[in-house]
């Protein structure tokens, strides 16, 4: 049971934050996605519509994975363990990888901004479900 919890509670973080992404780049943030357009493969691509989704659900399986790996080891219960969680996922993937990124690629600090903001709603309210989809599972 706690396998099918897992890979529901992944494949909506996946979903959700696919969905988010559409919203902030895709309608927030879509000028300074133009105006970087020569970074990314064109929206047409299978790559970007097909790909760009499984990768989604496929982290999100991932990140399902990892939090009933350390389950214990996260602090709070209930749903507030999926929030803290969700943050920390945020501050090492996404604060830390946009900054880096930005040093590597020539585009807007806009975009930055846009990936903290897509991975603070994502990654917290993802971690809010993943906690939620599993409830007290884990705890024995």
């Amino acid at each position: 049971m706690k396998v099918v919890r897992g890979i529901i509670g992944g494949v909506v973080f996946g979903v959700v934050n696919w969905l988010l992404g559409g919203l902030f780049y895709g309608l927030l943030f879509n000028k300074w996605i133009m105006m970087n357009a020569s970074l990314w493969r064109p929206m047409d691509s299978p790559v970007m519509q097909w790909g760009m989704p499984l990768a989604n659900i496929f982290s999100g399986l991932m990140i399902a994975l990892v939090f009933a790996v350390i389950y214990r080891g996260i602090p709070g219960t209930g749903l507030k363990k999926g929030l803290i969680y969700g943050f920390l996922l945020w501050l090492i993937a996404r604060f830390a990888g946009e900054f880096f990124m930005y040093t590597l690629m020539p585009y807007s600090f806009m975009l930055v901004v846009a990936g903290w903001l897509h991975g603070i709603c994502g990654m917290l309210l993802g971690g809010i479900l993943i906690a939620a989809i599993y409830g007290k599972s884990l705890e024995s």
